[in-house]
């Protein structure tokens, strides 16, 4: 091959490496409740899903004062993407995500319905978030 076509192929290798594929990173969250008390918590805008896990679960573990019964009930991703949950009275969770806080509370509310809760609603403590 001559020089000028390794000068080609590596500038153009060094321009899609610069490019990085898809630009900035998908962000990550969680949302974590205690199944025990109700008491719960979301998180938003990780760089990874593992991060966002923990994060949720130390947040819910010290509102709850220890770590017992904490649990993620779900992760979502994609920036713009909202998380949401629903809980019933009969401590039946339900948990969704969206394109809007609408249509991630819209999707948490069915979801507890369909889990068997009752009189489900979005708790006023655990506002819906976005990344």
């Amino acid at each position: 091959m001559s020089k000028w076509k390794w000068v080609s192929v590596l500038a153009m290798s060094l321009t899609l490496a610069g490019c990085g594929g898809g630009g900035e990173a998908t962000a990550r969250g969680a949302i974590a409740v205690n199944t025990i008390n109700g008491v719960g918590t979301i998180v938003t805008n990780y760089a990874s899903q593992p991060e966002a896990n923990s994060d949720a679960l130390a947040q819910c573990a010290r509102l709850v004062g220890t770590g017992m019964g904490c649990e993620v009930i779900l992760e979502f991703s994609g920036n713009g993407t909202c998380g949401s949950a629903a809980r019933g009275n009969n401590n039946v969770w339900g948990a969704a995500s969206g394109s809007s806080k609408e249509v991630a509370d819209s999707r948490a509310m069915s979801d507890c319905v369909a889990k068997g809760g009752t009189s489900c609603v979005i708790p006023g403590w655990l506002e819906t978030q976005c990344n």
